[in-house]
Parts: C-alpha cells; sequence; structure tokens
C-alpha cells in the first residue's frame, strides 16, 4: 500500500503545472458527480418510502372508513347463513298458510321433485295458482313469504286481469321456490365458520399484542 502511495506521488510530481490543474479538476469534476449521483438517489428513495408511507395511511384510513359498510355487510352475510341453517318446511303446508293469513285463497299447488342445485344444495319448488285476489293481498302475500325464516323466492309469476271485476287478478305459474342444504353443504360449512372464528381469533390477538 505505502509502495502504491509512492508511485502516486512519484507520479504526480512528475506532471508539470498545467497537467496537475487538469487533474485536480478532472478529480473535482468526478467527486461532484459522485456527490450529484449519490443524492439523487438518495432523493429518489425517500420519495418512495414517502409515497409508500402515504399509500399505507391512505389505506389505513380506508379501512376505518370502511368499518361500518364491512359490518353491515358481514350482518348480511350472518343473517343469510342463518336462513340458510333452517331448513323450510313442506312448500305447499307453509305456502297455504301464509295465504289463509293473507286472506287468499289457494286454488291448486303443485310440488315440483327435488332438484340438485349445485354441489352443496338441493331445490324444492312449488307451483300454485289463485284466483280472485287484489293487488293489496297478493302484496301481502308476497311480503309474507319473503319474510320467511328460511331461504325462499318467487321464481316465477303470470298474472291476468279478471274481466269485468275491479281489483281483482287470477295468478298462474306461480312458483316459489327454496333450497335446502345437502349433507356435504353441511360440513362445508361449518368447517368455515370454524375457519372463520380461527381467523377472526388470530386477527384479535394479533391487535390486542403491544408488539
Amino acid at each position: 500500500m505505502a509502495a502504491a502511495l509512492s508511485t502516486v506521488r512519484g507520479s504526480f510530481a512528475g506532471l508539470s503545472p498545467r497537467e496537475k490543474r487538469l487533474l485536480i479538476a478532472l478529480s473535482a469534476v468526478f467527486v461532484t458527480l459522485v456527490f450529484l449521483g449519490f443524492w439523487m438517489w438518495s432523493k429518489r428513495r425517500l420519495d418512495a418510502i414517502d409515497n409508500e408511507r402515504a399509500d399505507m395511511v391512505e389505506a389505513l384510513r380506508f379501512i376505518q372508513r370502511s368499518r361500518p359498510r364491512i359490518a353491515a355487510r358481514n350482518q348480511r352475510r350472518d343473517a343469510m347463513l342463518a336462513r340458510y341453517r333452517t331448513k323450510a318446511p313442506p312448500l305447499t303446508s307453509f305456502v297455504e298458510e301464509q295465504a289463509h293469513a293473507a286472506d287468499v285463497q289457494v286454488a291448486e299447488a303443485q310440488d315440483r321433485p327435488p332438484t340438485p342445485a349445485g354441489p352443496r344444495f338441493t331445490q324444492r319448488s312449488v307451483s300454485i295458482r289463485l284466483r280472485q285476489v287484489s293487488l293489496e293481498a297478493l302484496a301481502d302475500f308476497f311480503e309474507r313469504i319473503d319474510g320467511a325464516a328460511f331461504p325462499v323466492a318467487i321464481s316465477s309469476v303470470r298474472i291476468r286481469r279478471r274481466f269485468g271485476e275491479a281489483d281483482k287478478y287470477d295468478i298462474d305459474d306461480l312458483v316459489i321456490t327454496t333450497w335446502d342444504r345437502t349433507a356435504e353443504g353441511n360440513r362445508t360449512g361449518a368447517a368455515g365458520a370454524a375457519a372463520g372464528g380461527t381467523r377472526n381469533s388470530d386477527r384479535d390477538r394479533r391487535q390486542d399484542d403491544p408488539r
């Protein structure tokens, strides 16, 4: 190392004054360029870190603002899952009971054979006909069907106005459908609920951990 420094000093000493000035100027330019390059790289890195931090802060604020909406969505999901956990009774008797409560007369009811609805559900339907129904009574009947504690839907309906009778209608092909979980669907739902509970517990522990 000492020998190398001696060689450099000797070479520098052997230069003319003009060459020494040029070498010093080139060295100063090189040092300046290195400094500017390091400064620009550092600035870009700091800007990138600031942008990432700003994005994280905005994401946290968005999550904070979204908590009420997420809670409402979770409540709707839980209510829907609760409905699917309740097995529907025989549809004909259920429909006739709701029709009687709404002061509607069921002229005909025909159960349809159960059919698979995907790997986890079985679909059951009943087709009914109503005669001489007012719009108010029909709306009451539909509301009672929709308010059932189990999943149920009106799949199709055909309404005809009765000739010469005010506010009287005949309802044909009114199909009311429900869905039952299969044994495999029940096992999958229970496993999903257990996994969801585990994830929620882990998340709560992480939030409570001061580290």
